[in-house]
């Protein structure tokens, strides 16, 4: 939002310098986001009249020139032609640095002293290009400086205003936010209009909810002509282009009073106007020149023949006014936010009108509108005015009074005000008493609903930095821990210290991404997603992750360590969808970096495991085993699902991605993963809070035996591993494999495996009779339950 001093200073008398009025708005919530000086680099610039014109003696395209600025007379060369003698002109003085970054300095021109510059609408900063230097009107004293005669002296303003803050998107709404924190009083606006003509502006509304009012009067015999100088400069001074005079009048108003309006040329016009939804294929070329594809959603204003403008949004091209109109019919009215934004929207059309509009203009401002547009076409273009039709239907509602407790008030607000001070407040910014301790809040003011609104307002028009800081003092109860999100952040923290790196992705993946994933699993499709490729909500992390190693392959990271813990989202039999918390790893490249006493290694399926087994037993202390199975899209000898528990419960599982989809990565390694149910990995209640004590180490000598045993090469080695422990769990502390043979002197279908079993007793040295004895448990042991032979 943009404004000037010269047009705040219409509507309140304020003494503050610019700076202080910026920081008064910013510190009750009207930010200030620039002060620029309109008439920087005019500074040295003066009307001056010319005394000569006379050919250079040296060039053909110069003239030389006395010019009288004030009580001096300067010789100034100018190589323009459109000058003569008498005429006024805009002289920069030496030393004087214009906008088009041009610095004026004393020097000979083809031998002939120029002891300044005759300044072009461009080097004035007011144009691209210009043909000649700039002709003042003859009223122009010598002397003046030429930002007075051009109306850019004073200071621009330019607010950023939050959404809910569309009453300040009109000149009188800052004012009045002013006027409360100077105490100052607005000037009264009370515009006279004559009304001359008793013809009735017809009006019908058939879209009620798009169009709520709806007010026009009919103005005849106007005389569009160029605008005078106040009113270009006002316009001009907030970036507004000046057209002529009834259109410039409108965007004044709309600059002012925070209202557009419409003036369309009742000549092209079949009464009566109605406002409606727009039929289906209808078109409408706007002023932009545009034709634009409507659709029955949107709000159109039309005659009987045609529709003439998109409602709150931009007026029709053959409608307007033009230089060749007389009489206009002139429109004010309330539109629905909602639906103004809406066809805006669709219609990729950004505009002041739809600016002010979607965030609601003031319903009871139109004939205030209408009225001072209407003063000020008749000043400016002539004619004569009928009385206002103004057509309401009833379907928007003054804004419902307001509990005030002043106290509670100064308790939620921190703060010590008098009731009359908060009253004079509320007061000042539109509000009305009502008999019931309560306040009616201001039509304008659509933000204000709740009592929680009138305590904001009391604080930001007290001021935020006046607000004393002190600690609350309460009693605050230790709160629960979830046990999700103690499991989760203590995942976290496993992994990070696996060496592991968290990755963050969006829980909407592509169809195509899912079906790969987590195939045969109905997808939960989003009403508006992102795009297609975000449009399912994940019921796997894996998808996530392989995108990120995707990203991190193209871009050169070869090494990946990387984990995500989130939630995804699963259908279930009843239409219903069940929400499950997992934590996904994946690992590829090489086991650290490359260096003269070391080999080197890539990762491989152990590598994960064996994190995978580490982040385990740091949550739960139940023994997990790897069961043969596991997703399609992992390498089919290179896979299993992992389970936990004697029960076996499945909670996930691991493996190689396959081969043909790591092609498809352009992955130069393997790519490992696993992916686990967190619900399963939180501790048992029995052991929640146990604290684990310390444990002896046995004083007696361990015992070490070495097994080779024949067997099907179909029997997994974790059962047979199994097996040999549960022979006697206190004596046997330590089962390995450390060698797997199946190549020559072996029969087909058969593999070799051969175990280190370590036998210790924590209260005596084992005699060879126990060991030989407990050998001979786990030689019968293999042999009932896997048919393994001892080699």
């Amino acid at each position: 939002m943009k404004f000037t001093l010269h047009c705040l200073n219409d509507h309140i008398d304020i003494d503050l310098k610019p700076e202080i009025i910026g920081e008064k708005l910013t510190m009750a919530g009207l930010e200030l986001d620039g002060l620029i000086d309109l008439a920087a680099g005019l500074e040295k610039v003066e009307v001056g009249v010319l005394l000569s014109v006379e050919q250079h003696p040296n060039a053909d395209r110069l003239t030389c020139c006395k010019v009288k600025v004030g009580q001096d007379t300067l010789s100034i060369v100018c190589g323009a032609k459109n000058h003569k003698t008498a005429d006024k002109v805009a002289v920069a003085r030496i030393g004087a640095n214009l906008p088009n970054g041009l610095k004026i300095k004393k020097g000979k021109i083809r031998g002939e002293l120029s002891e300044g510059m005759l300044c072009s609408v461009a080097e004035l900063g007011l144009a691209d290009s210009a043909e000649g230097i700039l002709i003042l009107p003859p009223k122009a004293e010598p002397g003046t400086p030429i930002a007075d005669i051009l109306g850019c002296s004073g200071t621009q303003f330019e607010l950023d205003l939050t959404p809910n803050r569309g009453d300040c998107l009109g000149i009188r709404g800052i004012a009045r936010e002013l006027g409360v924190l100077t105490k100052s009083q607005l000037k009264p606006l009370i515009p006279v209009v004559d009304v001359t003509d008793d013809t009735i502006a017809q009006v019908e509304i058939e879209d009620n909810e798009g169009c709520p009012r709806y007010g026009g009067r009919i103005i005849r015999g106007v005389k569009i002509a160029p605008s005078p100088a106040w009113l270009k400069e006002r316009l001009e001074s907030v970036g507004l282009r000046p057209i002529n005079n009834v259109v410039d009048i409108t965007n004044y108003i709309l600059m002012d009073l925070n209202h557009p309006l419409h003036a369309f040329d009742l000549a092209q016009l079949k009464l009566p106007l109605v406002v409606r939804r727009a039929k289906d294929g209808e078109a409408l070329t706007t002023l932009d020149e545009v034709e634009r594809s409507l659709s029955p959603e949107m709000t159109l204003i039309a005659d009987q023949a045609r529709p003439l403008a998109l409602a709150g949004i931009m007026g029709g091209e053959e409608s307007g006014v033009s230089d060749t109109t007389t009489d206009i019919f002139l429109e004010a009215a309330y539109f629905n936010p909602i639906t103004t934004a809406r066809t805006g929207r669709t219609l990729t059309i950004q505009s002041d009108s739809r600016h002010r509009f979607e965030r609601g203009v003031d319903p009871l401002g139109l004939e205030l509108a209408l009225d001072r547009a209407t003063e000020l076409i008749i000043e400016l273009a002539g004619g004569s005015a009928s009385p206002i039709n103004m057509v309401d239907t009833g379907t928007w509602q003054q804004p419902a009074p307001i509990p005030f407790r002043p106290e509670r008030i100064n308790q939620l607000g921190g703060i010590n005000l008098s009731h009359n001070d908060m009253e004079e407040m509320l007061i000042g910014i539109g509000c009305k008493k009502t008999n019931d301790k309560k306040f009616q809040p201001p039509s304008h003011r659509h933000d204000l609903v709740i009592e929680e609104d009138l305590l904001e307002e009391v604080v930001r028009l007290f001021g935020y930095d006046k607000v004393p800081s002190s600690l609350p003092r309460i009693e605050v109860d230790v709160p629960v821990i979830n046990p999700d999100v103690a499991v989760n952040k203590k995942i976290r923290k496993l992994m990070t210290g696996l060496g592991y790196f968290e990755a963050i992705n969006y829980a909407f993946v592509s169809p195509a991404l899912q079906e790969q994933f987590d195939p045969g699993v109905p997808t939960t499709a989003l009403l508006n997603p992102i795009s297609e490729e975000q449009s399912v909500m994940r019921s796997t992390l894996i998808c996530g992750l392989i995108e990120s190693a995707k990203r991190n392959l193209s871009r050169g990271n070869s090494i990946l360590k990387l984990f995500e813990v989130g939630r995804v989202f699963r259908p279930t039999d009843n239409d219903g969808i069940v929400e499950e918390d997992r934590v996904a790893v994946l690992l590829t490249g090489a086991i650290g970096e490359k260096n003269w006493h070391t080999a080197d290694r890539q990762v491989d399926f152990f590598d994960i495991k064996g994190d995978m087994l580490g982040l385990i037993s740091g949550l739960v202390d139940t023994p997990c085993t790897l069961e043969i199975g596991g997703p399609d899209f992992l390498h089919p000898g290179r896979k299993a699902v992992v389970c936990l528990g004697r029960d076996k419960k499945e909670i996930g599982w691991i493996g190689e991605l396959h081969p043909q989809i790591q092609e498809s990565l352009d992955a130069a390694a393997p790519l490992f993963m696993f992916e686990l149910i967190c619900q399963n990995l939180h501790p048992q209640k029995d052991n929640k809070t146990a604290k684990k004590g310390l444990e002896t180490i046995s004083r007696y000598q361990s015992v070490e035996r070495d097994f080779a045993f024949l067997l099907a090469d179909n029997v997994p080695a974790g059962p047979f591993l199994e097996a040999i422990i549960a022979v006697d769990r206190e004596i046997i502390r330590k089962v390995t494999l450390f060698d797997l043979y199946t190549g020559e002197h072996m029969q087909a279908g058969e593999k070799s495996l051969a175990i280190k079993v370590i036998l210790q007793a924590d209260d005596r040295t084992l005699t060879d009779s126990e060991t030989q004895k407990l050998s001979d448990e786990i030689i019968n042991r293999v042999r009932d339950e896997f048919n393994a032979t001892q080699r």
